[in-house]
């Protein structure tokens, strides 16, 4: 099973951001969220009952997800994992990803203490090699810390260190995102997520867009940033496993891909969201209310997933992946002839060369191209 740590504080609001997250300035997060996290580590133990016996609760992988985790001391990161290994097994090899942003990994003793805390895996918010578009984004750091930041996780020896890009960002070219995915190799990092720019309702960046003080890049640009970055990333040594994810061999995010696998996992923190046992929950994006409320008395928004809802979810995820929608799998547990009741519209899609058909071990896969992945959209509202 795979947990999720949410940790909503960070130096500064980005101009983009819509996550549920509080500006801390250079100030710390509340004395007593760790300690609450601890809480209701253990009140989930409580309820999920935590049986070495079964492999279920086995966590395999812990996320520390922000806002930026790495604002908290390694020591906090030190007792929420020995809470999670009280409460649920913790595998011998599990991964720890830590979320991490530059200017917050700039003294290399600090870095190393994250390290011996039990985190194996670093991923750090770069967003943009271009000190142009950092300031776009109301990023707080600069290209030399990230430079700085990476340097120090190199020292530290975590098992995998990850970055995070955008691209299709206002007055982004086509040669400015291949440049800056470039620079970003020379960082040498073992995974890159690179992320279209999705413009949120409410957020300054969508607000200035709106007022015409910036202007983003033309459809085909975009196309262009999708594909060309795509090449230049797998001709760097990674492999395209999800749309927006490329790793090196073996550094692909077990959490992740757990996630995209539909596989059950706990979250923890205000505003996370666990799925478990065929539903949804959702914690209030209230630190207050949840700093002091009880966990078995806390409201929450409680979604129960049908097995249709299962079913598309499934098929949706699992075409975001390079390895596809097992079709055979799907069939044997949810019953009828995906591909025969599709037939047309992949038919379509072969034709076009926007997916492929393929047997392996057995089975037979349907996954997208990275044209495909382009529209996968509108491709996955088709097959439902």
């Amino acid at each position: 099973m795979l947990f999720y740590i949410h940790v909503p504080f960070c130096r500064a609001r980005c101009a983009y951001c819509s996550f549920f997250s509080l500006a801390v300035g250079k100030g710390h997060a509340p004395k007593e969220y760790v300690p609450a996290l601890v809480r209701d580590i253990g009140w989930l133990g409580s309820q999920y009952g935590a049986n070495v016996s079964e492999a279920q609760y086995v966590v395999s992988s812990v996320f520390f997800g922000g806002g930026t985790p790495s604002l908290l001391a390694p020591d906090d990161m030190s007792n929420i994992l020995e809470a999670i290994n009280r409460h649920f097994p913790l595998a011998t090899d599990a991964e720890i990803t830590m979320e991490a942003n530059p200017e917050s990994l700039q003294e290399k003793t600090r870095v190393q203490a994250f390290a011996r805390a039990g985190i194996t895996r670093i991923s750090m918010g770069v967003q943009s090699m271009s000190d142009a578009d950092l300031r776009t984004l109301g990023r707080i750091h600069t290209v030399e810390q990230a430079l700085q930041a990476a340097e120090n996780i190199h020292a530290a020896d975590f098992a995998s260190f990850g970055i995070d890009l955008m691209w299709g960002l206002p007055g982004q070219s086509l040669q400015n995102w291949l440049d800056i995915l470039r620079r970003a190799c020379g960082l040498s990092p073992d995974h890159i997520s690179a992320y279209g720019l999705t413009l949120e309702e409410g957020t300054r960046l969508a607000r200035d867009l709106e007022q015409g003080k910036l202007v983003l890049p033309d459809e085909d640009t975009l196309e262009q940033m999708f594909l060309q970055g795509h090449e230049t990333l797998e001709a760097q040594g990674f492999e395209h496993y999800e749309i927006s994810n490329f790793a090196r061999r073996g550094h692909r995010c077990r959490h992740n891909l757990g996630y995209w696998q539909g596989k059950d996992y706990l979250g923890v923190g205000p505003g996370a969201v666990s799925t478990w046992q065929g539903k949804r929950v959702s914690e209030p994006c209230d630190l207050k209310y949840w700093l002091t409320s009880k966990p078995q008395a806390r409201k929450r928004e409680i979604e129960q997933l049908d097995r249709q809802t299962v079913r598309e979810e499934r098929i949706m995820l699992s075409l975001r992946t390079g390895r596809g929608l097992d079709v055979t799998s799907l069939d044997l547990e949810y019953g009828g002839d995906f591909l025969k009741e599709n037939d047309s519209c992949i038919q379509a899609l072969l034709k076009s060369g926007l997916a492929c058909v393929r047997e392996e071990l057995g089975k037979t896969f349907l996954a997208l191209t990275p044209q495909g992945m382009l529209a996968s959209n509108d491709i996955v509202a088709r097959l439902f």
